[in-house]
C-alpha cells in the first residue's frame, strides 16, 4: 500500500523521486519502493525522510489519516 503521506509531502514541494532520494542518501529505486509501500525502510532512512519533510517519523510512517 502507498505511503500517501509521503507522496503528498513529495508532490507538495514538486520534488522527483530522485531528488528526495538524494536528499536522504538512498537510491531513487529504494524510495519508490518505500512510497509505494513495497519496502520498509530502515529507521535511520524513516528519521532522515522525516527530518527532510519537516514531520515526525510517526506523522510519515505510522498514522493513517
Amino acid at each position: 500500500m502507498r505511503n500517501q503521506k509521503l507522496y503528498e509531502l513529495r508532490l507538495q514541494r514538486r520534488l522527483s523521486q530522485r531528488q528526495v532520494a538524494e536528499a536522504v542518501g538512498i537510491t531513487q529505486s529504494g524510495y519508490a519502493m518505500i512510497e509505494r509501500g513495497w519496502r520498509h525502510p530502515r529507521k535511520e532512512t524513516m528519521k532522515r525522510l522525516a527530518e527532510f519533510f519537516g514531520v515526525t517519523v510517526d506523522e510519515l510512517f505510522f498514522r493513517s489519516e
